[in-house]
């Protein structure tokens, strides 16, 4: 006699992506269509270390009746025996890959879209994983793979991921339930119908997993330049060549964004001298590379995160708005905020005017005095008024930082870069663009800056000796990926002692 086999489902899904509510659905589909229905939950660790597992199995009562006896369901999944895997995410697909839970005999529905995982954030370089591995091997691995973006489906409907990977499911027949069954399913709920009908509607129609059928977002009318930025625009697109207008809109933007237009035709007039020079070196046939380069991090070393920045970016209309819309929250709502700040005294006396700021750092008494209210770290609730009025105070001296410690600090530094730059464009043009990139090393502020600028200097100061050589980008190429390795400089020293005990020619 045919042993009767309960269908088992695994659901991976990150916080506010509504993996219980899609468990939950589940268990009702079966429970309204004659299945006995178990489900359980592990919750993952926090901060997008990992993912909740959601498990669920379906036995049919009809064959429980028969047996005159309930059957034993399992708490958790068995690799290599769940029948449907799906995935909020990706890479929580490839968790699953990684778990066993996906075989020949599984249905794997993923959305593609991706959220970074903090393993993937934590590197000092760029440690996102390649998400086409993932679909490569789930391709290969599972009985049916169903993938395509369904967050985005969700946004486009206005409705909820979890009603989408719902609707991705009914479609992929793996279930044997009517599409009317899932849609009572959802009335049932009671909660969000309409938005989770919509969105259950667009999941289903995606479930053949050849073209989607996500309508295209709108684009949006392109709004002309504010008045004081025209001219600067118009300067962009009639001075440099079109195959860095792209990169030049996006540093322009990022300047002006961080002080006013007259820093955005400063940041040209530098850009300037750089396009004449690629143009004098044939930048031409080589894509204009050094123009790029140097329009992306040179704006990125112009607007340079310091105190006015963070307080300007944390206190901006679009932001609280982002929140909302993140947490789902509704217009009658309350969203409360509340920021960790910890500035150093360094970070104060960055935005001070500089002989006062070179002063403080200079005294050891002053130093320590402005320690003893900036010393340790505090909690800051920006949606409240206090919060709120204490850091625009701050974003208000973007006025004054013209004539700050850090403003003058940077201005020297660019100079300096530029300088290497252009040097080294006559003899080895790759080389210069391999000293534009080392701006990669520097970013954020407190520790993180600080040991971005150790590396920086080490690199340029280990320059000295190989500067001649042929194959000098090179060793500045290993060099810096080294850096991007490890906070500790481990990766860089060896690479360091490495390039001092071999050749440089």
């Amino acid at each position: 006699m045919k042993t009767v086999r309960p269908i088992t489902i695994a659901i991976t899904a990150m916080g506010g992506q509504g993996g219980g509510v899609l468990a939950d659905w589940i268990v009702g589909l079966g429970q309204q269509n004659g299945y006995l229905a178990q489900s359980t939950s592990v919750p993952g660790v926090a901060q997008r270390t990992g993912a909740t597992i959601y498990y669920v199995e379906l036995f049919p009562a009809e064959a429980a009746d028969k047996a005159k006896h309930d059957p034993i369901l399992a708490m958790m999944p068995v690799p290599g025996d769940v029948d449907i895997v799906i995935a909020s995410e990706i890479m929580e697909a490839g968790r699953a890959l990684m778990r066993g839970f996906v075989t020949d005999r599984t249905t794997l529905i993923a959305s593609t879209h991706r959220v970074y995982a903090i393993s993937e954030k934590e590197p000092l370089g760029d440690g996102r994983q390649d998400p086409d591995t993932v679909k490569a091997l789930a391709a290969k691995t599972a009985g049916r793979f169903i993938a395509f973006d369904m967050d985005a489906a969700a946004q486009t409907t206005n409705s909820f991921i979890s009603s989408v990977l719902f609707g991705t499911l009914a479609g992929s027949d793996a279930l044997p339930f009517s599409r009317t069954a899932y849609e009572k399913t959802i009335k049932n709920g009671g909660k969000a119908v309409e938005a989770n009908l919509r969105g259950f509607a667009l999941g289903l129609a995606n479930s053949a997993g050849t073209t989607p059928a996500i309508p295209a977002s709108p684009t949006p009318p392109i709004e002309p330049p504010a008045p004081a930025v025209a001219p600067l625009m118009a300067r962009l697109e009639s001075d440099f060549a079109p195959a860095t207008h792209d990169m030049l809109h996006h540093g322009l933007k990022r300047v002006v964004d961080f002080q006013d237009p007259a820093y955005g035709r400063l940041y040209l007039d530098r850009m300037a001298a750089v396009h004449e020079l690629d143009k004098a070196y044939n930048g031409a046939r080589r894509g204009w590379r050094l123009t790029r380069d140097v329009a992306r991090y040179l704006a990125l070393k112009m607007a340079y995160d310091d105190t006015v920045r963070v307080a300007d970016l944390k206190t901006r209309a679009s932001r609280f708005a982002r929140f909302a819309q993140e947490v789902g929250a509704k217009d009658d709502q309350i969203i409360t905020i509340t920021e960790f700040m910890h500035p150093r005294v360094e970070e104060l006396c960055d935005i001070l005017p500089t002989p006062l700021g070179r002063f403080i750092l200079r005294t050891p008494w002053a130093k320590k005095f402005m320690g003893l209210f900036f010393g340790k770290g505090r909690r800051i609730e920006t949606t409240s008024l206090h919060g709120f009025l204490l850091l625009r105070l701050i974003a208000s001296l973007k006025p004054l930082r013209r004539s700050s410690l850090r403003y003058g600090v940077e201005a020297t530094r660019i100079t300096d870069w530029l300088d290497s730059i252009t040097s080294a464009v006559p003899a080895n043009y790759a080389l210069a663009c391999e000293l534009a990139g080392l701006q990669r090393l520097i970013k954020g502020y407190g520790d993180t800056y600080e040991r971005g600028m150790k590396n920086y200097a080490t690199i340029t100061a280990a320059l000295g000796t190989f500067a001649e050589a042929k194959n000098a980008h090179k060793h500045i190429k290993i060099l810096k990926e080294a850096a991007l390795k490890d906070e500790d400089g481990l990766a860089l020293s060896a690479a360091l002692e490495k390039l001092q005990n071999g050749r440089t020619t």
